[in-house]
């Protein structure tokens, strides 16, 4: 019997052989794409940590910037704020620093300071109090404000309202702490608060009764300059002591002319903190009205300051007589307005100005430029009108 294979035998031999081969290579080609998915996912989840780990570090990167970037504005918001407090304010500090060496911190009255602050944080601590530099920059539309001061230049006011078919904003203020004189007082003065009342021309907002310097008045430890120092509160200035400020201007202006003040307010010489502006929001009083700032300076006009010349020490010793800077005559007052309104990329649009009915100066009062001031602008576009209307968003 023959052992060779026959033809049949020897097909199905190569056909399984074929298969063995075709088996085999599928084999390999199998065991290579796992090797490339598993080297291929490798190198992915090896990309997926890279790319993560540059994220996360290009997020880091990126949150330091911008806390880097938070302090550097919030430190330039301390500075504008510094720079936007009134020269009134500027020369009590000046005064305050001349009595430092003459005066020691009261410990119970530090103690009473401490506790008022803390008080004032813990009530006013879901509230945000706004202070407004500026009106709606879209529109030509500046607003004329004025703190009552004395109230001397009432009429002249009520007459260039009258001439000049304008739109003011007043600040109303006894002035001085004293319950039987001051602003509120003058039989002329509110003669001519009920009558601007009566023109619909003229908002009211509160500057307070007393017209105390607040953040002094929050933060004095020494009880020598609070008996000095008659615009600093004689006790710790304290929620209570605020909220009857500002009732007390609200209820004499609703008794002289029959309707409500305006929930706007401004603290006197601009003295404040973000603490007294949360601490008023928790009264009712959100919005804190200030006046514009530009590289050109405040619209804070100087008709407060009345003296044109200072002495000023040498080098050796001896005084002279120098030019007060911050003296600024009519002429220079105009000037100053008209480059202050070139200089600014959005001209005077929501502009807020702060004028004083009365003060120290006796002659080249500030009041009398605006006429010009007025007609000046007007030939240029631009309207003047209330706190409300520049702060809104359409064109009154």
């Amino acid at each position: 019997m023959s052992l060779d294979p026959t033809n049949e035998e020897k097909e199905i031999q190569d056909i399984v052989h074929e298969l063995s081969k075709d088996i085999e290579k599928d084999r390999l080609f199998a065991k290579k794409l796992r090797r490339f998915a598993f080297i291929s996912a490798l190198a992915f989840v090896g990309a997926t940590v890279l790319v993560l780990t540059g994220y996360l570090l290009y997020l880091s990167l990126s949150v330091t910037k911008l806390e880097t970037e938070v302090k550097e504005k919030e430190r330039s918001l301390r500075e504008l704020e510094q720079s936007l407090f009134s020269l009134m304010y500027q020369e009590q500090l000046r005064e305050e620093n001349a009595l430092a060496g003459e005066t020691e911190p009261d410990t119970e009255l530090a103690k009473q300071v401490e506790e008022n602050i803390e008080f004032l944080k813990e009530v006013s601590a879901n509230t945000k109090g706004r202070n407004i530099l500026r009106g709606n920059e879209a529109h030509k539309e500046i607003a004329l404000t004025f703190d009552l001061a004395t109230g001397e230049e009432l009429p002249v006011l009520y007459n260039y309202i009258k001439e000049h078919k304008i739109k003011v904003t007043l600040f109303l203020s006894n002035e001085r702490p004293s319950d039987t004189n001051g602003s509120f007082f003058v039989r002329q003065n509110l003669d001519y608060i009920k009558r601007m009342a009566k023109t619909g021309s003229v908002e009211f907002g509160n500057h307070t009764w007393s017209h105390f310097n607040y953040q002094r008045s929050v933060t004095e430890t020494s009880l020598k300059k609070r008996m000095v120092l008659d615009y600093l509160s004689k006790s710790v200035l304290d929620l209570p002591r605020m909220a009857e400020e500002l009732k007390r201007v609200e209820d004499t202006f609703q008794s002289l002319t029959k309707q409500e003040l305006k929930k706007y307010y401004r603290l006197p010489y601009g003295a404040l903190s973000q603490l007294i502006l949360d601490a008023h929001a928790s009264l009712g009083y959100t919005d804190h009205i200030m006046w514009s700032n530009n590289p050109k300076g405040s619209l804070d006009l100087p008709d407060y300051i009345s003296k044109q010349f200072l002495y000023k020490k040498t080098s050796k010793g001896k005084k002279e007589v120098v030019k007060n800077p911050h003296y600024k005559t009519g002429e220079e007052t105009l000037t100053f307005l008209d480059n202050w309104e070139k200089a600014d990329p959005h001209g005077m649009n929501g502009a807020i100005i702060l004028m004083h009915l009365g003060g120290p100066r006796k002659f080249d009062k500030l009041i009398y430029i605006l006429p010009t001031f007025i007609e000046r602008m007007k030939e240029k576009g631009y309207h003047f009108v209330t706190l409300s209307e520049v702060l809104n968003n359409q064109k009154d």
